[in-house]
């Protein structure tokens, strides 16, 4: 398991800024965000070659990208439109690929029916017109994917290179039990995503309700080799820094 930066603790820094807080807090691998942070690739002042390059001058590895959710539907308008959405997302992973990434991650839409026939068709279309890609499914409060039933009921129906992502902040912000859900999808775990929280406050590594002791134990018994994304999102507690080497030490000791 290796762990991995987020822009999550500095959203309004860009990409330069990003990687010489990453690079100063010990990191060397690093994951990106496609919208919501200020250190997207798709930046009016960054281009896709000057992201490669700054990426790769830094001595980082771009873990993945985070793309656009799969909705189904048009954002302009909320129109039904999957096609659409999908071109939308195919650019993104395309985008992710020229990063140097290969595992990208999403989300679903609304709590609908609708919604989850979207999903899954979706996914499945994606992934046969990109067979070099994984794709993680990332889960969300009041996403398609918030918890243990929505992730039982539509992975059977997924290509195989469709995987878990574990959010432990939004499983703790949902009252979700996080080594249930680890457990139920131990053999399709694709990504795990760290924030440690007292309910829906996120707090410095060991002072929440995360168990990251058993946790771990159940990844590592599951033969989990892949990511561990350090998210600090709404640091508040102390410099980015200091709270980003605090965590990764932590993170560190119980590996």
């Amino acid at each position: 398991m290796q762990l991995v930066f987020s822009p999550t603790s500095c959203p309004d820094l860009e990409l330069p800024a990003v990687l010489s807080l990453a690079k100063d807090a010990g990191f060397s691998r690093l994951e990106l965000f496609r919208d919501w942070t200020e250190s997207s690739p798709v930046h009016a002042e960054t281009s896709v070659p000057m992201a490669r390059e700054r990426i790769a001058a830094a001595g980082f590895q771009l873990s993945g990208l985070n793309i656009r959710n799969l909705t189904g539907r048009k954002a302009d308008s909320d129109e039904r439109n999957l096609p659409y959405n999908l071109r939308q997302l195919e650019w993104d992973i395309h985008l992710g690929r020229a990063l140097g990434a290969e595992a990208m991650s999403t989300k679903g839409g609304a709590r609908t029916d609708e919604a989850m026939e979207d999903l899954v068709e979706g996914v499945n279309t994606l992934l046969e017109r990109l067979p070099q890609i994984q794709l993680n499914l990332g889960n969300q409060a009041g996403n398609r994917l918030q918890g243990i039933e929505d992730y039982k009921a539509v992975m059977p129906q997924l290509d195989v290179r469709a995987k878990v992502l574990v959010d432990t902040g939004h499983l703790l912000s949902v009252g979700e039990n996080v080594l249930a859900f680890a457990e139920a999808f131990a053999e399709r775990i694709g990504l795990v995503h760290l924030r440690d929280q007292q309910s829906e406050k996120p707090v410095p590594f060991g002072e929440g309700d995360l168990p990251f002791f058993e946790l771990f134990a159940l990844l590592k018994d599951a033969d989990y080799k892949g990511d561990l994304v350090v998210e600090l999102e709404q640091v508040d507690w102390a410099e980015p820094n200091m709270a980003l080497v605090a965590a990764r030490e932590y993170v560190e000791g119980l590996l």
